[in-house]
């Protein structure tokens, strides 16, 4: 993540340096030697991380509060670290290739991920081989790919220019939380290619039990989940899930020959490694959709945010964590909060900001089942504390 470290401290805040307007500081409650230097670009809320130390400042991109283009981020912190004197830094910029990076309109923002309707989905495309002449050999269909690691997904984009392929979408979201966003019934093909098989820790795996209850919601009658895997252990647990399910049809193969090879496949086929495809076909109808509606508003306002923060709630199906309290000094109408919720293995972090007495979730949680239910529950807290808000609103 861009980041500097300087020996003088950045004083010009409430400023604006073309797209961006650079607010006030705002400090942690619990630790003064932390704050937080809000940034506005194009609507969006930048925040930078401000570390100081005994003898220098640590500047960095808080990696929730981001926008996904590298090349404006370098470019903000270059202007922050102008006269600063600066000790060490990861600011300069790397070929011309890579500064195309995520400028592109086909990296899919997560809150239109609902609304797309995806035929083939790829999960983990890596390089990119693969998705790619999924695009290029099935121009009539949407395609959208998942993806969590930057240099692949800004791999994946400059190709999409070259090629002038105007069918494949990305998103930069764990496909666990983004599957369950997409619209029941809409899917031909979802392919989840070498899985990081994590034997040693499998909460961390991509398949599980409701990853696969999701795919067959979102495929069509017949559509298919194809899992594919060097790793025997995870092709067995695979196998085992699937058994688990009261109605299932899944094909087997060995070593099954591909149109299009990865180069970790080619790695492997030249180690002699054994190569397991497991097709999942939905057969039923019985996994109920989820496609349920949620609201993510406070419509109330509070006094203090403080009465929520450094606490959490743990129910049977989710989670609340709310972290230290950041407030302004000149702006005593503004302060925020780092909070993580939903479920246990998928957590979701964001940021709740109260300005004006007015509380809304700096990026908006998904609305899939373990968000709809934190909000609600955290929803309900804050409604008993703004009865005390409005009756002290009433008296002035």
């Amino acid at each position: 993540m861009p980041h500097f470290i300087s020996l003088n401290k950045f004083l010009q805040t409430n400023t604006k340096h073309g797209d961006f307007q650079i607010l006030d500081y705002i400090y942690n409650e619990s630790f003064p030697n932390l704050a937080i230097l809000p940034v506005i670009y194009n609507n969006e809320m930048i925040f930078i991380r401000h570390i100081q130390r005994a003898d220098s400042y640590i500047y960095k991109i808080d990696k929730i509060a981001r926008i996904a283009d590298i090349a404006k981020m370098k470019e903000l912190l270059q202007f922050i670290s102008t006269d600063l004197n600066v000790l060490a830094h990861n600011l300069n910029f790397t070929k011309k290739k890579h500064k195309l990076g995520f400028q592109n309109g086909f990296l899919l923002d997560i809150a239109k991920l609902g609304e797309l309707k995806p035929d083939l989905i790829e999960i983990g495309f890596g390089s990119g081989r693969h998705i790619l002449e999924l695009a290029k050999n099935n121009l009539n269909k949407t395609i959208i790919g998942f993806e969590i690691h930057p240099p692949s997904i800004r791999q994946v984009i400059n190709s999409i220019n070259l090629y002038n392929i105007n069918n494949l979408y990305i998103c930069n979201i764990d496909a666990r939380l983004g599957i369950q966003v997409i619209q029941s019934d809409f899917v031909e093909k979802i392919f989840l290619h070498f899985p990081v098989p994590w034997n040693k820790a499998k909460h961390r795996r991509v398949f599980s039990r409701e990853f696969l209850e999701h795919s067959l919601r979102i495929l069509k009658d017949s559509g298919n989940l194809n899992i594919r895997t060097d790793d025997f252990e995870y092709f067995q647990d695979c196998i085992k899930e699937c058994f688990e399910m009261n109605c299932i049809h899944i094909e087997i193969y060995k070593n099954k020959k591909t149109n299009v090879i990865s180069k970790y496949e080619r790695k492997w086929n030249a180690m002699q490694k054994n190569i397991y495809d497991v097709n999942i076909f939905k057969q039923t109808l019985e996994i109920k959709s989820k496609d349920d509606v949620g609201y993510f508003e406070f419509p109330y306002r509070l006094c203090d945010l403080k009465l929520f923060c450094n606490k959490k709630w743990i129910e049977k199906d989710f989670f609340i964590s709310i972290g230290n309290l950041y407030e302004s000094k000149l702006n005593s109408k503004l302060s925020l909060a780092q909070i993580t919720f939903g479920s246990f293995y998928m957590p979701f972090n964001t940021y709740l900001i109260m300005e004006d007495h007015k509380i809304r979730y700096l990026k908006h949680p998904l609305n899939i089942q373990s968000h709809r239910l934190a909000h609600k529950f955290l929803d309900s807290i804050l409604a008993q504390k703004s009865e005390l808000t409005s009756c002290l609103y009433d008296k002035n």
